[in-house]
């Protein structure tokens, strides 16, 4: 629009410039000029072919500032759609992300970009983009534990977004804690210890110390109330537990928390045996053993044992033995809660 009235103000002059010229000199000449002879013309003509000569120009010069201008714009917007991918991989957590930016514009915040995670506010439900709009509503559904189709996006099974989503499965029961265990390379660590966390609760004796590096404490209580329980119950011998314990770097509170987990359904011989065997060769397991005895209420046992320590030693056990023998009755659980 701006050409065509630049083109009619131009032609409009040059008419103008011809007509005025015409008015004061209706003569014709012809001249030459390097080397070459131009023809007998009104002068009228020569005055206006400078005026037209230099529109010609200025329209190259305007097209060729147009087609940079063109270039630059056709750049930014490639460099904006590069961006919104990028805010969309920041949102959804994608980790390998690199993304070449031509605009300074875009360089920095590209940069930031692709080192960042987003975590946005709840209160932003769109954005008005559809890649940017379709991420948000994504992270909605996973966190509100919906079933939602993450394979078009081929995100990694690192990423936080699938590490839910798989948490989200694995809670409606889509895929099992066997499965999950079975490709632990495929889900990794926190879907597995999550899986394994209700595996301990049902799997045979044999089928859970596959995956005996997956133990934690409280996946190692759940697993040893089941021996000799009425539900799910399991056997095992003193020398299976000892070796299980023995891939835990387990503390003092840690053996007691298990010796109150067994007391529930172990045949009492075995566990005081167990404790006995353990506090032979680990100092952190014998404040299991004193649980364990005054527990059963083998107060004499335990006593001669407390008796044989060191005076700063066993302090929570000594003042309970003190309180025993002062006919004070009181459950060593509570000296023991933390």
């Amino acid at each position: 629009m701006q050409l065509k009235r630049y083109t009619i103000a131009s032609f409009i002059l040059m008419l103008l410039v011809g007509i005025a010229t015409y008015s004061i000199d209706n003569e014709s000449v012809s001249f030459d000029l390097m080397g070459l002879h131009f023809p007998n013309l009104p002068v009228a003509f020569w005055v206006v072919v400078p005026v037209a000569l230099m529109y010609f120009a200025s329209i190259l010069h305007m097209a060729f500032h147009a087609l940079l201008g063109n270039l630059k714009l056709r750049k930014l917007t490639r460099d904006n759609e590069k961006m919104v991918d990028a805010l969309r991989d920041a949102l959804l957590g994608v980790k390998d992300r690199n993304y070449v930016y031509k605009s300074d514009a875009y360089k920095l915040m590209g940069k930031v970009i692709d080192n960042s995670y987003l975590l946005p506010l709840e209160t932003l439900k769109e954005v008005g983009d559809e890649k940017i709009d379709e991420a948000l509503q994504l992270l909605r559904d996973v966190k509100e534990k919906k079933k939602v189709d993450l394979k078009p996006f081929h995100l990694s099974n690192s990423t936080s977004l699938m590490i839910q989503n798989n948490l989200n499965r694995l809670e409606r029961n889509e895929i099992s804690a066997d499965e999950v265990l079975s490709r632990a390379d495929t889900y990794g660590d926190i879907v597995c210890l999550k899986a394994f966390e209700s595996y301990v609760k049902n799997a045979s004796v044999g089928s859970v110390l596959k995956y005996k590096q997956l133990f934690t404490l409280p996946s190692l209580i759940d697993f040893v109330q089941r021996i000799n329980s009425a539900d799910n119950g399991i056997e095992m011998s003193n020398e299976e537990l000892i070796s299980l314990f023995k891939t835990l770097k387990l503390n003092s509170s840690d053996y007691i928390e298990l010796s109150m987990a067994m007391s529930k359904n172990m045949l009492p011989e075995q566990r005081i045996r167990l404790f006995e065997t353990l506090s032979e060769s680990n100092d952190e397991a014998m404040e299991g053993y004193f649980y364990t005895l005054y527990d059963l209420q083998m107060i004499d046992t335990a006593n001669e044992i407390l008796n044989n320590t060191s005076k700063d030693d066993y302090l929570i056990f000594k003042a309970y033995r003190d309180l025993k023998r002062a006919n004070k009755h009181y459950d060593i659980a509570l000296f023991l809660r933390k």
